[in-house]
């Protein structure tokens, strides 16, 4: 019996994991894997940023600022164009 993963079953793993919790087992082994691949753990740090983002994005807080980020652009790229 292997102790660890493979590549492809900790991809599937870390995005059943933001849907649901792994079981004892399932989260031992993904956690030993992700020690040991560089890869594997810099994708679980993408997906864990991407899966607060848009948390964020979704309670409303990211709205607001990009609302204000958005027009700052947008009002700087006008008045570029018209020079």
């Amino acid at each position: 019996m292997n102790l660890t993963y493979s590549c492809k079953r900790v991809a599937e793993l870390l995005s059943q994991r933001l849907d649901e919790p792994l079981g004892l087992i399932d989260e031992l082994r993904l956690r030993l894997h992700l020690s040991m691949c560089g890869n594997c753990s810099n994708v679980a740090e993408q997906l864990s940023a991407v899966n607060a983002a848009s948390a964020e994005l979704f309670s409303g807080g990211l709205d607001e600022q990009a609302g204000d980020r958005g027009a700052a652009d947008f009002g700087a790229g006008a008045e570029g164009a018209s020079r």
